[in-house]
């Protein structure tokens, strides 16, 4: 059954509905390219790997950004993640400037001592949770011992100061362990599943809150691998929670996000594989529910919540990576329990040229994001939806 979303795609994608997602595609592409504004300074040439917060009117994004000519690799002495802090008002003015009107807060680079240990390649991997007034940050990096790690600084956001750091644990069957590329292969080797856990930790995606805890998944990027969920109150202790099974040759991002007790996630396969893995884990039972393909371009999905229902958001074009789709999760809820475990997808809008690798922030009734283009940029989320009979009505009429 894991090809159940390409034919609920045929079967959605039909040509009464089809004139009406063209007119949400152009429509929402046009309002969000009008919200477009780029958050790094001039020198920077290259940004990726965004994360967003909004509290208070006060935006806090974090990403890798670097003024040199090697990106994201991880030898680079040039790259770095930073946290950028600019008012919500101000960026959605004509006056915006970011070289005055962000505040930028280094995170680390190759060469920082982060908790007691130095880091042998570039930061990566950013992660963001706010608490309270603290800010959460949660990261990768390879130490001295050729180890991958996942560390965690803390900011403080009412005086935009760091004011902890850590090296994170992850307790397993009552152990604390590091959170590292070691512990996840003996978590797998003890879950019947190849150790191929190798290099940095990818725990990127949106932190959830279930019961007074904080989940969020991840795997390491240097060779496939299934991929764990993990939970914690702290961000400096986390829980093992799962292995997902069918993400077999997982080798990068998994986003996730919780919703009615079922944590879903979307899996990113490797360049080549024209799909992703989206399934869920009934958080009262502990049980999965079926998985499905989903058409793919291989960039880090995005699951956020939207007038109380589940979207995800996924680049579908591998090399340009223009074009996404802003798909409706069914997360049914009939009597029928075969619809309830099965929750196919429905494109409700394609947009282009609004970047890629999305991260949004939810903020009163609107959302925010930011994505890799034109180094890193920030946006509105303006979604328009028409409806599929005024649309063909007004069709016909031209033709009567």
């Amino acid at each position: 059954m894991e090809n159940y979303g390409f034919f609920k795609y045929l079967a959605t994608e039909n040509p009464y509905v089809s004139l009406a997602k063209t007119l949400n595609s152009i429509k929402t592409t046009a309002e969000i390219q009008k919200t477009l504004k780029r958050i790094t300074k001039k020198n920077i040439c290259y940004a990726h790997m965004g994360q967003l917060v909004i509290k208070d009117g006060v935006c806090y994004a974090s990403f890798i950004q670097n003024p040199g000519s090697d990106g994201e690799d991880h030898d680079s002495t040039t790259s770095g993640v930073v946290l950028a802090v600019f008012e919500l008002e101000k960026i959605q003015s004509d006056s915006f400037d970011p070289e005055i009107d962000i505040a930028f807060y280094p995170v680390g680079s190759k060469g920082d001592i982060c908790a007691g240990y130095t880091a042998a390649s570039i930061f990566k991997d950013n992660s963001m949770c706010l608490v309270g007034d603290l800010l959460y940050i949660c990261f990768s990096f390879i130490t001295d011992d050729n180890k991958s790690h996942i560390f965690q600084k803390t900011f403080n956001i009412k005086t935009n100061t760091w004011v902890n750091e850590a090296l994170v644990k992850l307790r397993y069957k009552e152990k604390n362990y590091d959170f590292s590329d070691e512990t996840i292969n003996r978590i797998y080797r003890d879950s019947n599943v190849e150790p191929r856990a190798k290099g940095l930790i990818e725990l990127v995606s949106a932190w959830s809150k279930y019961n007074g805890e904080y989940y969020a998944t991840g795997l390491t990027i240097e060779a496939p691998n299934h991929g764990l969920i993990v939970k914690t109150r702290d961000f400096c202790t986390m829980d093992f929670v799962d292995v997902i099974p069918f993400n077999d040759m997982g080798t990068a991002e998994i986003a996730s996000y919780i919703y009615k007790d079922k944590l879903y996630v979307a899996c990113r396969q490797n360049y080549g594989i024209p799909y992703l893995y989206m399934g869920s884990l009934n958080l009262k039972t502990m049980t999965w529910n079926p998985y499905h393909k989903i058409a793919d371009g291989n960039a880090r999905p995005w699951f956020f919540e939207y007038k109380n229902e589940l979207y995800l958001l996924n680049t579908t074009q591998e090399l340009h990576r223009q074009y996404t789709n802003i798909s409706r999760v069914r997360t049914w809820d009939t009597p029928y329990q075969f619809f309830n475990d099965y929750c196919p997808t429905e494109i409700v809008a394609t947009i282009k040229g609004c970047g890629s690798y999305y991260a949004t922030a939810n903020y009163g009734d609107d959302i925010y994001f930011v994505s890799t283009h034109n180094t890193e940029s920030f946006g509105k989320l303006c979604l328009h939806f028409y409806d599929e009979d005024e649309v063909n009505n007004k069709l016909l009429s031209l033709f009567e």
